[in-house]
């Protein structure tokens, strides 16, 4: 969904459904129901409040900050979402760290196993030791893979035609400064097919993927990048 303002009064307002949202409603089983939306703001470049204050900053960034076209695609589209805190005084928001930002499993055409035997870890901690904002506090991480490659043991996933695969990961442990999340990613059993179509360019023995890790709440984000080699 996008707003495009003409140099009139007028705000013309452009929205198509993804790719998934079209694929539920062509089903006509019930299953297509808006019941939420968020806003953001990912065309705003916020270095303009900086470099001519708020007041002007926000008349240039108005008129002269071009606003991008909805995307049918989802996972491009608000990709900064907009928040409202109760605390106005907030001048810093939470991070996200890993444990771990690259990942490998060894022997996925007998039995896939991992080089690495502890889980993802990610942890979502407030500012400075602060305490974390309830607003944007996770209790749940989306995480999103390549179902063709990658899988979370125990959980049916939600998974669109472009082969991601949506899996929800809930809160372990939990204070006022911070919160964890143990992600136990898995390989699947691969063919030797798979490698000759999908193996790395420079190496026909190894896939490279990637897994998403996000916070429902806090929009946050990291991205994994994880290795499948075909032997040990």
């Amino acid at each position: 969904m996008g707003f495009l303002q003409q140099d009139t009064n007028n705000i013309i307002l452009d929205a198509v459904l993804t790719d998934e949202g079209r694929k539920r409603l062509a089903s006509n089983d019930g299953s297509f129901r808006v019941v939420m939306f968020s806003l953001g703001d990912d065309e705003v470049d916020y270095n303009i409040i900086k470099k001519f204050g708020r007041n002007v900053g926000r008349e240039k960034i108005e008129k002269n900050t071009p606003i991008f076209e909805a995307l049918t695609n989802a996972t491009l589209e608000s990709r900064s979402r907009l928040i409202t805190l109760s605390d106005p005084s907030r001048v810093a928001l939470a991070t996200f760290t890993l444990n771990s930002t690259a990942e490998a499993f060894t022997s996925v055409t007998s039995s896939p196993r991992r080089t690495n035997t502890s889980p993802i870890t990610v942890t979502l901690e407030g500012p400075e030791g602060l305490a974390l904002a309830p607003e944007i506090t996770d209790s749940i991480v989306q995480v999103s893979v390549d179902r063709r490659f990658l899988q979370i043991p125990g959980q049916t996933p939600y998974a669109t035609v472009d082969n991601t695969a949506y899996y929800n990961v809930i809160a372990g442990s939990r204070t006022s400064t911070q919160v964890t999340f143990t992600v136990d990613l898995r390989a699947k059993t691969l063919v030797d097919n798979t490698f000759t179509t999908f193996g790395n360019s420079s190496n026909k023995t190894q896939i490279t993927t990637f897994a998403t890790i996000q916070g429902r709440q806090s929009g946050l984000s990291k991205t994994v990048s994880v290795t499948l080699n075909k032997t040990s």
